[in-house]
């Protein structure tokens, strides 16, 4: 309130200096003096109109003020819940690689830009016996453990998701067969390697299967998927802990 009182009394003051001087101006050109009289209307006046329609002015003016400055806080918040809320639907919240849905997307955008690229599906191998065994938060770490070794052992350029529950999906760019083998084999040593320990200090084994398909031309995720899937599922009765390649003719459209 300091400052409303400062600035009225200020705009009143200039009031009664311009009231005075054109209450001056006024009686000598009539040819009359400033009597104590007109002395006291000129500042009189300006003080009892100016003073109170001044400071209601600026404190208004100061209230519209905060009222701006708590939507503009208000307006940035909501930004920054929006990108936080835009990043979660684009993730999953778990691991933090896509989500399947979002996967599947970029993995179609970029094969109908690129026209290449190979496809490798990952699946934890007996994972609900770590989750019964010593329960599903137990069970999460596991998958956050195999989902770092995913982004560890591959390019910044591919894609990696959550297709659902244990398994993962990871979309190598450009990658023939051969390089798409590489990689699958870096990933399931990675996680084969990867020093995972149960709450209770107990060392868990973890391992994946990797089914592993790739096209040369505009094949559809489906079709990729297919072909992984069949890999991986021969992966698993074979033994598990493995990756299983597709035949050498790519995946056609």
């Amino acid at each position: 309130m300091r400052k409303v009182f400062v600035y009225a009394s200020i705009s009143t003051a200039i009031s009664i200096l311009g009231s005075l001087a054109v209450g001056w101006l006024a009686l000598t050109m009539l040819g009359r003096d400033m009597d104590s009289t007109a002395f006291a209307i000129c500042t009189l006046c300006p003080t009892a109109i100016v003073f109170p329609a001044s400071a209601y002015t600026y404190n208004q003016r100061r209230k519209v003020a905060e009222v701006h400055n708590r939507l503009r806080a208000a307006h940035r918040e909501l930004a920054a819940m929006n990108r936080r809320l835009a990043e979660k639907a684009l993730v999953d919240s778990l691991t933090g690689l896509l989500n399947r849905g979002v996967f599947i997307e970029v993995v179609e955008r970029s094969k109908n830009v690129r026209k290449r690229g190979s496809l490798l599906v990952a699946d934890a191998d007996n994972f609900k016996q770590i989750n019964d065994r010593f329960g599903h938060l137990t069970g999460d770490d596991a998958l956050r453990k195999i989902a770092r070794a995913i982004a560890d052992c591959t390019r910044r350029a591919d894609y990696r998701g959550r297709l659902g529950g244990e398994e993962f999906g990871v979309f190598l760019v450009d990658a023939d067969l051969g390089e798409a083998s590489k990689v699958a084999e870096r990933i399931r040593k990675a996680v084969e390697e990867a020093g995972f320990v149960a709450p209770d200090g107990t060392p868990v084994q973890l391992t994946v299967s990797i089914g592993v398909a790739t096209a040369e031309t505009g094949a559809s995720f489906a079709d990729l998927m297919n072909v992984a899937d069949k890999r991986l599922y021969e992966a698993k009765a074979k033994g598990r802990n493995m990756v299983i390649l597709p035949p050498q003719t790519p995946v056609a459209a």
